[in-house]
Parts: structure tokens; C-alpha cells; sequence
């Protein structure tokens, strides 16, 4: 299999020393989604230290921002999903192949593409190949972070945090889906 994000000539030298040559004509562009959906599950401290309440913002967003840049959650810390829809020209098949590139995420995230969990993302380079997961159509690209909770605890507990200045916790992208 060969795999290139530019049109080309390429060559490829087999296992058994035999050499190949694929002639790629035409590339579709990168496609940066430009609408986002982002739940989020704020944890907040609850009624004795072993309890946690949890408060639940829905956002729409059509630039990717820290959390600490979005008033509603400045000082939030939990787990936020983001979700879009790529859509794909008829024709697409599994063979056409993509990557993700989720460039800055801020802390841990999982990707599912149409439902499906992705493997593990590389917290050093953010790159994950969509190979079969992505159809002609419709495609349902989400992205879920979880933070630290620090910034929580800047206000909850400001004896010991106060000085800590807010994180810039989330996906800022820019995420692009390279054919």
C-alpha cells in the first residue's frame, strides 16, 4: 500500500527487492471542519470531599479556543466532547484513506470516527490514521479531552492554588483531515 497526501510518482521497493511504481494524479485538499459541537462535564466539588457535581455546558463553537479563553468555562475542569460532521463526496471509499491531524490538545483525548473508538492518540504527535473509518457522506468526527483539574481549584481551594494561572486546557487545533 502506498500512502501520499500529494500527487506524484512515487516508488516503492518491495519485501522480496522488486520495485513498484504508482502514479498518484489528483489529491483532494485538506478539509478543516469550521463548526464544532462541545459538551462538556464541569466536576466541581460537592457536599463533603468525597463527593463531586457535576454541571453540564453545551456549546457551539466556530473557532477552537482553550477552555480558558470561553467564559462559561474559564475555571472548568472534567471531560469535553467535541463533535463534527465531515462530510465526503460520493465515490469515497476506505481506499482513499485520510489522517487526522488534531495539532494542540490539551490533556488526554480519544477520537471515535462514526461511533467507533480510534486507537490511542500519541499525546506527541497527534496524528491518527482514519483509514476504514471514514464512508462517502456523512461522517460523525468525535474528539473527547480530558483536563487537569487545576483550574477548578484555582477557585475552589485559592489558599493553595490562587497563584496558579488558568491552563489553556482543550482542543485548539487547528484540526484539519488530510486525504
Amino acid at each position: 500500500m502506498v500512502r501520499a497526501a500529494a500527487a506524484g510518482t512515487y516508488t516503492t521497493r518491495l519485501s522480496q527487492g522488486r520495485t513498484v511504481t504508482t502514479r498518484i494524479a489528483q489529491m483532494p485538499g485538506p478539509i478543516t471542519p469550521v463548526s464544532w459541537r462541545l459538551s462538556v462535564e464541569d466536576w466541581q466539588p460537592g457536599s463533603s470531599a468525597t463527593r463531586t457535581e457535576v454541571t453540564r455546558h453545551e456549546l457551539t463553537l466556530t473557532q477552537l479556543l482553550p477552555w480558558s479563553q470561553l467564559p462559561e468555562l474559564a475555571d472548568a475542569a472534567g471531560i469535553g466532547t467535541y463533535r463534527t460532521t465531515l462530510t465526503l463526496p460520493e465515490g469515497w471509499s476506505a481506499a482513499h484513506g485520510a489522517y487526522l491531524e488534531l495539532r494542540q490538545v490539551s490533556d488526554t483525548c480519544r477520537v471515535r470516527v462514526n461511533g467507533l473508538a480510534l486507537p490511542a492518540v500519541d499525546r506527541i504527535n497527534s496524528v491518527l490514521d482514519l483509514g476504514t473509518w471514514l464512508r462517502a457522506g456523512d461522517n460523525l468526527i468525535e474528539i473527547e479531552v480530558a483536563t487537569p483539574l487545576v483550574n477548578r481549584l484555582r477557585i475552589t481551594s485559592p489558599a493553595v492554588f490562587g497563584t496558579t494561572p488558568r491552563q489553556p486546557y482543550g482542543l485548539t487545533g487547528p484540526v484539519r483531515v488530510v486525504p
